[in-house]
């Protein structure tokens, strides 16, 4: 069965497609490589400032939710589906996706996988986190010196968590002025904050030939972006118009943190998904118009 649109990935922007795809009337299909839907969300056990009505839930409840909803809504969608393959149709004027398993095809597809942390060349061990939530909070971080590598909205953050929960020191590494909010940037003191070059090594558990506990990369975020297809990048994200299309790619949409759109985060990703669903079946209408069929002829009232 050829969908109306397929959509690869499950975290807020591509359940968010799928769920207003569905109920715009929309044959959809949801496809997620996790075992549950929720993207990022899944790594963050932080109660929630941000998202407005949904204070003091953690990003995992809000992943669990999303799946409860995907569920409830009737929404069809497979876990545990990582995707071999994207490609345009050879039989049909839409697209396939495969794995081992199975190939589903649609007239539309959507590309909402997200992004994932920067490692920088480093590698999660018992003494090295990599990107915000639990890989950081998995690390013994009390009474030891930690040093965080980034200056950015995340790395003031995991060091206020982590003087939160017992760190003897936390330092921070950035090699330009710190980029962070100020509420988040005041949890630590400026004697704390180096600015400038810096060499980091895990074997020796050294930033600058100074010895550390425990390190923290927080370089920031790039895309996931699926294999096999040359697309259109800007600042490594895939480029997309206002309504979400990948240009010269007919039917081919991406929503969420993979794309350039500004300020990437869940309560935008949200916004994103439902646009690129809008934009879908406002295409989808104008390829079938609606027929109207001629009101009768009253009838004649009896003489």
């Amino acid at each position: 069965m050829i969908q109306d649109v397929i959509v690869v990935g499950a975290g807020p922007a591509g359940a968010a497609c799928a769920l207003w795809a569905h109920q715009l009337g929309l044959r959809v299909l949801l496809l997620e490589a996790a075992s549950a839907a929720g993207g990022l969300q899944r790594r963050s056990p932080y109660r929630n400032r941000w998202l407005p009505g949904l204070q003091n839930r953690t990003g995992q409840a809000v992943a669990e939710s999303l799946q409860d909803h995907l569920k409830d809504a009737g929404v069809p969608h497979h876990l545990n589906f990582t995707a071999a393959g994207i490609r345009r149709s050879a039989w049909h004027d839409g697209w396939d996706v495969w794995n081992e398993r199975a190939v589903h095809s649609a007239r539309y597809l959507v590309i909402a996988t997200g992004s994932r942390p920067r490692d920088g060349g480093f590698h999660e061990s018992d003494h090295v986190g990599i990107g915000p939530g639990l890989s950081m909070e998995r690390l013994d971080v009390a009474g030891k010196r930690l040093a965080i590598l980034g200056g950015g909205d995340n790395a003031f953050d995991q060091a206020g968590f982590a003087i939160q929960r017992g760190a003897r020191e936390v330092h921070i590494f950035c090699r330009r002025a710190p980029r962070a909010q100020p509420l988040l940037m005041r949890q630590v003191e400026p004697r704390f904050v180096h600015v400038g070059p810096f060499h980091a090594d895990a074997r020796s558990m050294t930033v600058n030939g100074v010895p550390f506990d425990v390190l923290g990369v927080q370089f920031g975020f790039e895309a996931c972006i699926p294999a096999g297809l040359s697309l259109p990048l800007r600042d490594g994200y895939l480029d997309v118009d206002r309504n979400g299309a990948v240009a010269r790619w007919p039917r081919l949409f991406a929503a969420g943190e993979v794309t350039n759109y500004w300020h990437p985060c869940v309560t935008t990703s949200y916004a994103h998904g439902v646009q690129v669903a809008k934009s879908i079946q406002r295409e989808l209408q104008l390829a079938r118009p609606t027929v109207w069929a001629p009101c009768p002829a009253p009838l004649a009232s009896a003489a």
